[in-house]
Parts: structure tokens; C-alpha cells; sequence
């Protein structure tokens, strides 16, 4: 062997045995890592690498978006998109959320808004929440904010365990196991590799689809960023409509019938010509059929077999699409057996069962199976579909859709409040339904019963800020926070009214979320509502709690409102005097002016009864209508205050009218007058005239009751008070001014006078003797004559002597009572007469409160208060 040889021997071994040694490292440090593993991984949950977190800022652009959409849905407008991708963007970021996740998602979920599962687009269930397949649609909700929203909270409920920032609308909320999704990877059941039989949907490729749409999407844009030139356009089909013929026959009713062909012919267009592809649903048994494949052909033949309704589907695409459609069009027709014409289905109502047992408490239990069973008719037959609502969660869900089995089982899983509903309709009707009939039911765990909620207030916020002025702005989110208590839990419920077109608005229904959001569109007042009751409570509500607000815009301040006066007007007539008809048809026509427009408010009272009675609320309608069938004098007011005013009124105008004949004829006789001053006061008080002091009492009367609607005449207006032979025919005059226009009531009114000073006080005196009425049970005691069987007019004079004394007392002094005289005016009468005595001129003291006006005011509402109170009786 030559040295070479020996050297390459040398050196070939020793790279042997370096490799020993290197593949010796090698398969220890294997080793080592293996028993790691074996020894730590259980300690620890698997995280995620090359994943996409939930939470966090979006990695697309809300352009990015709506251009990823157009590659696959081109029938919505450009504007449609853009408000949903904004909604999106906007609810998903107050939680937290990437929006372009949960865009990613609903649009997997809905196939691009097109909505061709079992969920339908009029849901506003963008995620299908609560829609476990076999035709059971899932949730409703009110609108496309809510439903985006539910789809947020919903991811939320997966990715993290942070509380909601925004009141909860995701009936599955509560369902789901908190933070156990963190990466969209990881929301399909299969995915998650800490929780693998978890997850939002049964597809362990789910998470990861949505992030490869999030991938395709970014690409598509950086795609479109850098080769603006070479992009090849693409084409879509666009389909206008389709037509069913029989024959050359176009059918334009849509109504069909059994075992007759007939031909689709759809109409669209392409850049590259267009494919057709035809289906039909069996709304009934909720399936559909292809009727033929994608062709070129715009034909296709269909013979149905069977009546019912069903909805036929054209899907048209560009021959050079991939894409599942670009569009479609979608029609529903009646197949009727022969000459068969859809009916009208009448429910008459539905019970609940417990097996044979029906329920009549309206009260379920959790968990318990029940079965609904309808009752109505049609001549065709009748198609049943039931629904539930969680009126928590203020969700509808669908039991089962339409068949003719009038049976459907239901169980409960859940206590709290629940309507069911029952809707019908004709085998071969095209509407959506005929006829509906709903029930609430209390569904409650075990013996659980129904208390009775408590409700203390409720504030409203706006973040953080607590609203303390009640003035709110146009366009601001503000949250109703109530607070109330009840045994079982609490059901909150959610009202406004704006008051000036007086409609009440339901904010948000019952549920046991005791916040609710609300955005004002609009200025002016609204009235706040919080409904409570109890969670298993079968009544419309326990209590509430009413507040009002004004909603102004932004910047704006209130003003302050005048009212001129207002017209009574009927018809095109404008009233001029003061007297109306009875239940003729008035319109009120007011006059006023404010800063930023002025509300008003309308009000009548009927001055006998002394209630007032609202017309009509405030708006901005200066006009309202009145009738009136009661015979009376009323007051109407006009009460004005400016739009954005807090106050109950700025400003108001009073007006009396007498509706209907004048009710009664008083006549007030003002004692002594003329030549006679009656008694006259001390000279320490000015010599104070009876006459003068009883003139001004009487006026004052007169005016409260002709306000009333009273007609009043003054025996003073009547006589000569200077030229009478005695007092005895001054005292006949005065009478007879009542007996002669056979007045109602007679009220003479004076004032006393005794020897000693200090004597003080009221009275009232009446005859029951009425020589010119009745003189059957008369008798005489001392030098008065009684009636021991009193006549109807004596009677009443009692009665309001006595009424006259009561309402007196209330203004102090002595109440010396009434009497039972024979004084001239009161026995000569004709009609119920009383003498009143108003207190003492010879009394310094109390002299001087009668010759005071605030005095002479208040006794003049006493009797007036007497007055009305007989008339009363």
C-alpha cells in the first residue's frame, strides 16, 4: 500500500468517526426533546402559530372588502354593500372585534348575502344563530344593525372572555363556553385542538375557510395595486326576469296546475354569453329540486306533480364563470289540482298538551315535551307553521315551517316568557299567511312562581356620563339603565313616545338585560317608558317608570313660546260669540310664536264640575276638535310652549263659553241700598255701610256664577230703592223679581248688627213655612210659623243654608248656624230662598275684614261653593 493510499485510509476513517460522533449528538439531543415533550406538554394547552387572532384592528379596508364582494355577488347596489360593510366595521370595533373577521364570516355564512340556506335575508341573521338545519331558520332580528350585532357578541362569546360593551342581542350568548376560540383557525368544531369537539360550526374546516377568504381578499387587492393594467375584466351575467308559459301562453297569475308542462324562459346577458341553471322549491316540504343544470339554453321544461306553492329559481352566470352564480331570480307560484283556487285559512285558536293533558294556566315547565295542536280551516286544506319567542331574548324562532300536519312538539329549555304563534294558510294560497293566532305562556323550573316586580328608577347615560338635565341631542347613542327587583328576576321593557305625534315606540322588548340603547332621529319631547315584571310573569307588566325628555339638535337651546289667542271655528266659520252648541263638531285655531317652533296643548273644564279634561296633548298641530254633549260653562285653554322646551307651558290663553242653554236663574238681592244704608259701622272704622259692603259681596257673587254659566239678575237692577211707601213693599218688590221670572234660587245677602260689639259670625236662615206654596202641616210656636211637612222649595232651603255655614267656617269667626224664620223674602218665595248673615258691621274688627276685598272675594266663594253643591244634588 503507497503512502497516498494509507493517507485517504487515515482519512476516510477518521471522517467515520467524526460522523459517529455528530450522529451520536444528534440522536441524543432527539432523545432529550422527545422526553420533553412526553414530560411537559401536559402541563400546557396547545397554542396557535400562523394563526389569525379575533380580537384586534382589521387587516383589510372596508374598500377591500366591498371589491372582494363584487367578485362574488353583483346584484346588491354599490351603496346596499357599503352601509352593511360600515355597520360591520362599526359594531365589531366597539367590541373589540377585527371587522374583517366577522365580515369574512357572514359572508361565508350567507354566501355573500344571497341567502340560500334555510335562513332567509328578511332574519337579518347574518351567522345563522339558533338555524341547526332540516329547515329551522334560527333567530330574527329587527334590523341590520342588531343582527350584525348579534353576529359580534357572538364571536366575542368564542374569542374572549371580556364582558359586552353594548347591551346583548345574541339569543346564544350564554350558550357558549367563553374564550375557548381566541384564532379564527380555531372556530370550527375539529379545529380547536384544546376544546375539539367545540366550536361554532360542525366543520373542522370552517375557521380556516374564512381565514383563506381573508387571504384572498388581501391578495385580490394587492393583486389589483400592482397590475392595474393587466387585470382582465370580469364579466358577469345579470338576469332581468323569467317568464312561465303554457304553450305559446304566458302565465301572468302565477297560478298552475298539477300535471301540465310548462316552460321557463329566462331573460339575461353577458359579455361572453350566459348559463342557465333551474330550480324548484316545494315550500311545503322545504326542498328543493333541479330542475335542469347550467346550459346555454335559456329553456327548460317543468311539469309539477303536485299542488302546493312552490318558488322557482333561475341562476344565470357568464359562460366563462366560475363562480357558483352571478345572479338570480326568484318568483312563487300556486299549483292547483284542475279548476282549484286558493281559499283564505281561518284559525280559530291552539292548544298546548302534556301528552293527553291540555294546558289551560298557560304556565310550562323546563324541559317537558308539548305538543301544539291548531284549529282551523280552508276549502283546500290548511297548511300550519308554528314559531316561539324567547321574550327575554326577543327572538322568534321558527318550530317548524308549513305543512298540513297541524300537530308540532315543543320543548322548552329555558324558563321566562314565551308567545307562541301559530300561523295558517290555504294549501294553494301565495301569501305568506292567511291567518294567525298567539298565546303567551310562563315557562318556569320546577314549582317556581311568578312574583312581582319592583321598579325604583332608571337613568340615562350616555357612555359613561349620566344624563342629569334631561336634555338629550338628535343623533347621540344614549343607554336606559333601569333598576328594579322581583324574586324570580326581572324583565326589562323599553318605550318612547314622541310627544308631539304622540305614537308610542317600543325600544326594545322584554328581557333580562336591564339596559337598553336608543339614538333620538329626531328633535322635540319624548316620554321614556321602563315596563318591569317579574321573569315568570304572565302579565303585561308588574310597574313602570314614565320620564320625559327633550331632544334637541346640536348646538340649539330652548326658546320661549307666546300665545296671541286662539279661535273657536266651525267649519270655515269663525265663532264670534261666546255661546255653543251642544255636541256640535269645533275645531280651536291658536296663535302663537317660538324660536324653534312651538308646541301646543289643549284643554277644556267644565267651570260647574271644576275638572279639567285634556283635548289633545301637545304637538305642533296648532289645530284641535272638540264636542261637547253636556249642558254647561267651560273654560278652553290653549297651553303653548316652545319645541324644545323642558317646561309644562311658556305661555297659555283662557277663554269662557257657555255650551247649551244657561243652566239656571239665580237672583241675588243686595240687602238694604238706596235710601236705606242698612246697618252703618263705629265711627273708629269710618261709619262702614251695610248696603255698601253687601253690593260688593253680591257682585263678586254674580260674576263667579255667571262665569259658570249661570244667569244672574240683580234685584237692585230691578226696583226702585228711593221711592217705596214701606219697607214691606221694598221687600215685596225685591221677591217678586224672583217670583216673576219664576227664577231657580233666591239669596239675599246682608250683613248684622247687635248692641254688644263683640259679637261675631255667619248664619243662614230659611222658612219652612210657604204660605203661597203649601199650607198643610203648619203650626205656630211662640210667634213663628212652621211647616211640619215642608215643601220641596223649603227643603233645599235647609239644605243650602246648611251648605252656606259649612263652606263659611273654613274662614274662622262664629258659626251661629242657621234659623228657621218667617222673614218676608225667604216665606213669600217661590223657589228655594235664603237670607245669609256675612258677619257684624257693629264688630270693629271684623268690619273691616268685610270691607276688604280679599275677604269680600273669599265669601263669595263660599257661597258660590254652596250653590253649586245644591244644584249638585
Amino acid at each position: 500500500m503507497n503512502h497516498k493510499n494509507i493517507s485517504l485510509l487515515k482519512e476516510r476513517r477518521r471522517d467515520m468517526n467524526i460522523r459517529k460522533i455528530e450522529n451520536i449528538v444528534k440522536d441524543f439531543t432527539l432523545i432529550f426533546f422527545i422526553s420533553m415533550i412526553i414530560t411537559f406538554v401536559p402541563l400546557f394547552k396547545v397554542h396557535a402559530s400562523s394563526t389569525t387572532p379575533i380580537v384586534g384592528r382589521a387587516q383589510l379596508t372596508q374598500d377591500q372588502a366591498f371589491n372582494y364582494f363584487r367578485t362574488r355577488n353583483s346584484e346588491k347596489s354599490d351603496q346596499a354593500v357599503k352601509n352593511f360593510i360600515s355597520i360591520v366595521w362599526q359594531e365589531a370595533n366597539l367590541e373589540g372585534i377585527k371587522p374583517d373577521v366577522a365580515f369574512m364570516q357572514i359572508m361565508k355564512e350567507t354566501n355573500f348575502l344571497r341567502f340560500t340556506g334555510d335562513v332567509k335575508e328578511c332574519q337579518n341573521n347574518f351567522a345563522g344563530i339558533g338555524a341547526t338545519g332540516g329547515g329551522v331558520s334560527g333567530a330574527y332580528f329587527k334590523d341590520t344593525r342588531t343582527g350584525v350585532r348579534a353576529v359580534v357578541q357572538h364571536l366575542k362569546a368564542y374569542c374572549s372572555t371580556e364582558g359586552l360593551r353594548t347591551s346583548c342581542v345574541d339569543p346564544r350568548f350564554t350558550y357558549v363556553k367563553r374564550g375557548i376560540s381566541p384564532y379564527v383557525e380555531w372556530l370550527g368544531i375539529g379545529e380547536n385542538p384544546n376544546y375539539p369537539d367545540q366550536g361554532w360550526a360542525a366543520d373542522n374546516n370552517y375557521g380556516k375557510s374564512i381565514a383563506s377568504m381573508m387571504q384572498v381578499a388581501k391578495n385580490l387587492s394587492s393583486s389589483h395595486e400592482n397590475n392595474i393594467d393587466t387585470v382582465q375584466p370580469n364579466y358577469k351575467a345579470k338576469i332581468q326576469t323569467y317568464d312561465i308559459m303554457e304553450g305559446n301562453k304566458y302565465i301572468t297569475d302565477k297560478k298552475l296546475e298539477v300535471n301540465k308542462l310548462y316552460t321557463i324562459k329566462g331573460y339575461a346577458s353577458s359579455e361572453n354569453g350566459v348559463l342557465y341553471e333551474f330550480w324548484a322549491k316545494d315550500v311545503s316540504a322545504g326542498v328543493w329540486t333541479k330542475i335542469r343544470d347550467y346550459k346555454e339554453d335559456r329553456y327548460a321544461n317543468w311539469t309539477p306533480n303536485k299542488s302546493g306553492q312552490y318558488i322557482i329559481k333561475v341562476n344565470v352566470k357568464d359562460k366563462n364563470s366560475n363562480l357558483e352564480l352571478d345572479g338570480k331570480a326568484e318568483k312563487t307560484f300556486t299549483v292547483i289540482a284542475g279548476n282549484t283556487k286558493p281559499g283564505k285559512a281561518k284559525i280559530q285558536t291552539y292548544d298546548i298538551m302534556e301528552g293527553n293533558k291540555y294546558i289551560t294556566d298557560k304556565k310550562l315547565e323546563v324541559n317537558k315535551l308539548y305538543t301544539i295542536k291548531g284549529y282551523a280551516s280552508s276549502e283546500n286544506g290548511v297548511l300550519y307553521e308554528f314559531w316561539v319567542k324567547d321574550v327575554s331574548a326577543g327572538v322568534w324562532t321558527k318550530i317548524r315551517d308549513y305543512k298540513e300536519d297541524r300537530y308540532a312538539n315543543w320543548t322548552p329549555n329555558k324558563s321566562g316568557q314565551y308567545i307562541i304563534k301559530v300561523n295558517v294558510k290555504d294549501k294553494n294560497s301565495n301569501l305568506e299567511l292567511d291567518g294567525k293566532a298567539e298565546k303567551t305562556f310562563t315557562v318556569i323550573a320546577g314549582n317556581t312562581k311568578p312574583g312581582k316586580a319592583k321598579i325604583q328608577t332608571y337613568d340615562i347615560m350616555e357612555g359613561n356620563k349620566y344624563i342629569t338635565d334631561k336634555k338629550l341631542e338628535v343623533n347621540k347613542l344614549y343607554t336606559i339603565k333601569g333598576y328594579a327587583s322581583s324574586e324570580n328576576g326581572v324583565l326589562y321593557e323599553f318605550w318612547a313616545k314622541n310627544v308631539s305625534e304622540g305614537n308610542w315606540i317600543k325600544i326594545k322588548d322584554y328581557s333580562s338585560d336591564r339596559c337598553a340603547n336608543w339614538t333620538p332621529n329626531k328633535s322635540g319631547q319624548y316620554i321614556i317608558k321602563v315596563n318591569v315584571k317579574d321573569k315568570n310573569s304572565n302579565l303585561e307588566l308588574d310597574g313602570k317608570v314614565e320620564k320625559t325628555f327633550m331632544v334637541i339638535p346640536k348646538g340649539e337651546k330652548p326658546g320661549k313660546a307666546k300665545i296671541q289667542t286662539y279661535d273657536i271655528m266651525e267649519g270655515n266659520k269663525y265663532i264670534t260669540s261666546k255661546k255653543l252648541d251642544l255636541n256640535k263638531k269645533y275645531t280651536i285655531k291658536a296663535y302663537a310664536s317660538s324660536s324653534n317652533g312651538v308646541l301646543y296643548e289643549f284643554w277644556i273644564k267644565d267651570v260647574r264640575k271644576g275638572n279639567w279634561v285634556k283635548i289633545r296633548d301637545y304637538t305642533e298641530d296648532r289645530l284641535a276638535t272638540f264636542s261637547v254633549s253636556n249642558q254647561s260653562s267651560y273654560i278652553i285653554k290653549v297651553n303653548v310652549k316652545d319645541k324644545y322646551s323642558l317646561n309644562s307651558v311658556d305661555s297659555y290663553v283662557e277663554k269662557n263659553f257657555t255650551i247649551g242653554d244657561l243652566m239656571r236663574t239665580i237672583v241675588l238681592d243686595a240687602g238694604h241700598g238706596g235710601r236705606d244704608s242698612g246697618a252703618l259701622s263705629s265711627q273708629a272704622t269710618g261709619r262702614l255701610h251695610e248696603a255698601d259692603i253687601v253690593q260688593k259681596i253680591t257682585i263678586k257673587l254674580g260674576n263667579l256664577l255667571k262665569k259658570a254659566g249661570y244667569n244672574v239678575i240683580y234685584t237692585r237692577d230691578k226696583i226702585d230703592l228711593y221711592n217705596y211707601p214701606s219697607v214691606t213693599q221694598n221687600l215685596e218688590d225685591r221677591i217678586n223679581v224672583a217670583n216673576s221670572i219664576k227664577a231657580d234660587l233666591f239669596m239675599s245677602i246682608h250683613a248684622d248688627s247687635f248692641d254688644v260689639s263683640s259679637a261675631n259670625g255667619y248664619s243662614a236662615h230659611y222658612s219652612s213655612y210657604r204660605p203661597k206654596l203649601d199650607n198643610s202641616g203648619i203650626y205656630t210656636s211662640g210667634d213663628i210659623t212652621y211647616d211640619s211637612t215642608p215643601c220641596d222649595a223649603a227643603l233645599k232651603s235647609k239644605i243650602l243654608s246648611q251648605l252656606i255655614v259649612n263652606e263659611m267656617s273654613s274662614l274662622g269667626g262664629s258659626n251661629r248656624g242657621i234659623s228657621d224664620h218667617n222673614l218676608y223674602v225667604t216665606k213669600n218665595a217661590l223657589m228655594p230662598s235664603v237670607l245669609v248673615e256675612t258677619g257684624f258691621v257693629s264688630n270693629d274688627a271684623e268690619v273691616r275684614k268685610l270691607n276688604s276685598d280679599s275677604y269680600q272675594n273669599q265669601i263669595a266663594q263660599k257661597l258660590y261653593n254652596a250653590v253649586t253643591k245644591l244644584f249638585n244634588i
